[in-house]
């Protein structure tokens, strides 16, 4: 298992139930290893194995949210 490291850029996130909010819809997909999210910094920190889950998909999810990811 290759665990990649990404840091994605996202907007909305205002105070640290936004965070939570984030956080918990990201770690129940499949392949998700790891979860930081900053409402101050506006990024999200996230391990995944890129065999179980797409960065696509990982991004889907923050929107889903109501959040927008850039890039």
């Amino acid at each position: 298992m290759a665990v990649m490291k990404s840091e994605l850029k996202v907007t909305g996130m205002k105070c640290s139930g936004c965070e939570l909010l984030v956080t918990e819809a990201l770690e129940v997909l499949d392949g998700v290893e790891n979860v930081a999210a900053s409402y101050q910094k506006g990024t999200i920190s996230i391990e995944y194995d890129p065999a179980r889950v797409s960065i696509d998909g990982i991004k889907a999810v923050v929107s889903e949210q109501g959040f927008s990811v850039e890039g």
